[in-house]
């Protein structure tokens, strides 16, 4: 199948959290929701497709000293050169992998003249990627699923992982998408873990849980993803608060994994905290049920084999996988060289990624009988578009549980206009319901139904409503009031 780009366009809608996620050394409290749309024709037909995200601060970028508002504006610009890249690649027909090939490696290279990370390079790439691979999917009246399985998109996975050559991946994907996803609860650095942490003043009014306490014992969850900041006796003693609670509600029944979020520039340090945890008796549990450590070292040492012993080592009992240093369709093999066992997925870094690392992980599994790790995380994604697309790739993956956070940090999906709230209601209403105040995904025993996120198209069946957005040019970072 061959595809044309006829054009694209960035909305931006701003949004503010309900409470403040802290994370690595960044804290996210507003920002910009990007929506991208884009024009394709096959076949003489034509057909819009959409993808959004949200554009946080300190998460692609963690250079000392950037402002938020200079990552805004690297972040837009990369967004710009990746439509540009993409409209001039498919300004004739051609298949889409094989365009998608050529601007993996030109946005790159292009990134690599602005002196821009890798994992930015990459989120330009993927928020175009989604938005064809969803317009796709409309055009030919099919789910992400579906599609994938009929193999529309050619998807040949040998070019990035050789030993995959001769598969494709339907031989590694489950037949059938998941319908309902345990939600792996974020729990922030700055984050209440009961309810007598919260000052008085700082309590929220809105009818839905805001301690970690109050989550486990409302809505049932049971999978953690714990967030540590590298300052050894406070991370211990928060851990062994959380190792409380989850005995007192669920004994020994929950299941963990914690996220360094590139807080150790020194592999000392890491290794300190884990030696910590493995000898104090009140993490015994909390330690027995951590499934996976993601991303403890910064990027700039994360990969380099004479900082990664520990890791080798660790890796033995407790996969460790990377999230931050998946800069490039190159980096999982590079990590998995060098001692890392597992990989995130996330749709900020592209679905083609996932979908191939993946593979990799089942043939590595069938002929060298290793165990590798996928898990899903989140980049605090909201709905409609960014986290029902992100939900749709997980299913899809077969994955039982998904870190989300979007709807713990955001007033639900408030920052849209009312009536794309009534249609996300109407639309996908075993995933999203009303309470007293908002439209906001529905929590019940630590999962999320997703079932009507099999739709045509990436997840989403309401388009969004670019009247109520601003482009680029228009949008100015004052409006955030930050």
């Amino acid at each position: 199948m061959q595809i044309r780009l006829l054009s694209s366009r960035l909305g931006l809608l701003n949004s503010t959290t309900r409470l403040p996620f802290r994370y690595g050394k960044a804290c996210l409290t507003r920002c910009p929701q990007a929506t991208l749309e884009v024009l394709i024709e096959h076949d003489g037909r034509s057909c819009r497709g959409f993808s959004g995200d949200c554009l946080p601060p300190g998460w692609f970028d963690k250079t000392p000293g950037k402002s938020f508002q200079q990552q805004l504006e690297e972040m837009c610009a990369t967004i710009a050169a990746s439509q540009d890249c993409f409209s001039q690649i498919f300004a004739r027909p051609r298949p889409f992998f094989e365009g998608w090939l050529v601007a993996q490696r030109e946005i790159h290279e292009w990134a690599d003249t602005q002196h821009l990370p890798g994992l930015l390079a990459g989120f330009g790439v993927s928020l175009v990627e989604r938005a064809v691979i969803d317009a796709t999917a409309r055009l030919h009246q099919l789910s992400f699923a579906q599609l994938i399985h009929a193999d529309l998109l050619q998807l040949d996975a040998g070019k990035i992982h050789p030993e995959l050559s001769s598969h494709r991946p339907t031989d590694w994907l489950p037949a059938q998408p998941r319908s309902e996803m345990y939600v792996r609860h974020t729990v922030g650095l700055s984050d209440p873990l009961t309810d007598d942490d919260i000052p008085i003043e700082d309590r929220l009014d809105d009818h839905f849980p805001q301690s970690l306490e109050g989550y486990v014992s409302e809505l049932g969850v049971r999978y953690l993803k714990l967030k540590i900041s590298n300052q050894l006796e406070h991370d211990l003693q928060r851990l062994e608060t959380v190792a409380t609670i989850m005995k007192r509600h669920r004994g020994d029944d929950y299941v963990v994994t914690l996220d360094g979020n590139e807080q150790f520039s020194d592999p000392a340090e890491f290794d300190a905290l884990i030696e910590r945890l493995q000898r104090n008796p009140r993490l015994a549990v909390l330690w027995k049920n951590t499934i996976v450590i993601e991303q403890p070292f910064s990027r700039e040492i994360a990969l380099d084999p004479s900082k990664t012993e520990g890791i080798r080592k660790l890796s033995h009992a407790k996969p460790v996988i990377i999230d931050e240093s998946d800069e490039d369709v190159g980096s999982y093999r590079r990590a998995l060289d060098v001692g890392y066992r597992g990989i995130s997925s996330k749709n900020c870094k592209g679905p083609i990624r996932s979908l191939f690392n993946a593979g990799l992980n089942w043939k590595r599994h069938q002929t060298e009988s290793q165990t590798l790790v996928m898990t899903g995380e989140d980049l605090c994604s909201v709905g409609i578009i960014p986290v029902q697309s992100d939900l749709c790739l997980t299913a899809t993956l077969g994955l039982s549980h998904v870190e989300r956070n979007g709807h713990h940090y955001h007033p639900g999906i408030s920052y849209l206009p009312e009536t794309q709230q009534r249609l996300a209601l109407k639309s996908h209403g075993d995933f999203y319901f009303q309470d007293e105040q908002f439209v906001r995904p529905r929590l019940m025993d630590g999962k999320f139904q997703i079932g009507t996120l099999q739709c045509i198209g990436f997840g989403f069946q309401p388009e969004p409503d670019f009247d109520a957005m601003q482009s680029a040019q228009e949008w100015d970072f004052a409006s955030l009031g930050l």
